[in-house]
């Protein structure tokens, strides 16, 4: 029986449990990998902790939108991927934190991209694609973006670049010269930033991908709440402001589109560090607590 980071309840880290659980069966059209690598990203945090109970889970759920492995066996209907392959996978479903996990979206790991860079890859990049599509920004406008530093707006300020928008990049003084680097104007995030922006010029759109109470200075700026997006912020639908969900339709193909990216050395991905899997609710309580300011990605031998 293979082994999973199974999630016993709500409540604080202690509730993930390294634990044995049935070998999952790739259905129609579905793969089943043999994980090397999963990202954690700060939705899981928030599930775990019981803030998202809207989102349903069932019982000893396996949390992890991402995870980079080999293929271990096809289901009906695929094409493209056979045993041994090494890929990376979005999972709607969840289930990255395990020795095994059954996807419906992947991408082939070129030799050039590390398993960690892979696993780090995959819902950052199609939420980063997703809300820049929904948002439709375009050369020569400019675009606002909160939480520059992290790893939604790291590849999200990337694209947008090289696309020839003016990205004004909200960011803590420890990402500042980060913002610069990826080709963002950065401005410092806190008290009296609309002001700030304000200075640098007109705003025609806004990303929030902080979600920490910014939608009034972000509707004021852009005009309006019309092309005002946040990925997080509970209070979108009080501004009149789009809550973007990640769903399968959002940003179909962007796992591909960045991966090529990556492989070529033409997209960064936020600093990260490893750990392993089994150490799972250590890893949550860092971030949480704030003692690391990279990327945590669980990890398999």
């Amino acid at each position: 029986m293979p082994n999973a980071v199974v999630m016993t309840g709500y409540g604080p880290p202690e509730v993930l449990k390294w634990a044995g659980v049935p070998l999952p069966e790739p259905g129609e059209g579905q793969i089943r990998i043999k994980v090397k690598a999963a990202g954690i990203s700060p939705t899981d945090l928030a599930l775990r902790a019981g803030y998202l109970k809207a989102i349903p889970l069932p019982p000893d759920a396996v949390l992890g939108f991402e995870a980079a492995g080999t293929v271990d066996a096809v289901g009906p209907g695929v094409t493209g991927a056979s045993v041994g392959d090494g890929v990376t996978a979005l999972l709607f479903g969840l289930g990255g934190y395990a020795e095994y996990a059954v996807a419906s979206i992947w991408t082939g790991k070129p030799d050039t991209v590390s398993w960690l860079e892979a696993a780090a890859l995959p819902s950052s990049a199609e939420a980063a694609v997703g809300v820049l599509r929904q948002l439709n920004v375009t050369s020569g406008e400019t675009l606002l973006l909160f939480g520059g530093g992290g790893s939604v707006g790291v590849i999200a300020t990337q694209l947008a670049a090289a696309r020839g928008v003016k990205v004004i990049s909200a960011v803590g003084e420890h990402d500042e010269a980060l913002a610069r680097e990826l080709g963002a104007t950065p401005v410092r995030y806190g008290p009296g930033v609309a002001d700030r922006v304000r200075a640098l010029g007109a705003v025609d759109a806004v990303f929030d991908a902080a979600g920490k109470g910014v939608l009034a200075d972000a509707v004021a700026l852009a005009g309006g709440p019309g092309r005002v997006i946040t990925l997080s912020d509970p209070t979108a639908a009080d501004f009149g402001v789009t809550l973007s969900e990640p769903t399968p339709d959002r940003a179909p193909g962007a796992l591909d589109e960045t991966m090529a990216l990556l492989a070529d050395g033409r997209l960064r991905l936020r600093a990260h560090t490893s750990m392993p899997m089994q150490q799972a609710a250590e890893a949550h309580r860092q971030l949480e607590g704030g003692t690391v300011h990279e990327r945590i990605i669980l990890t398999l031998e």
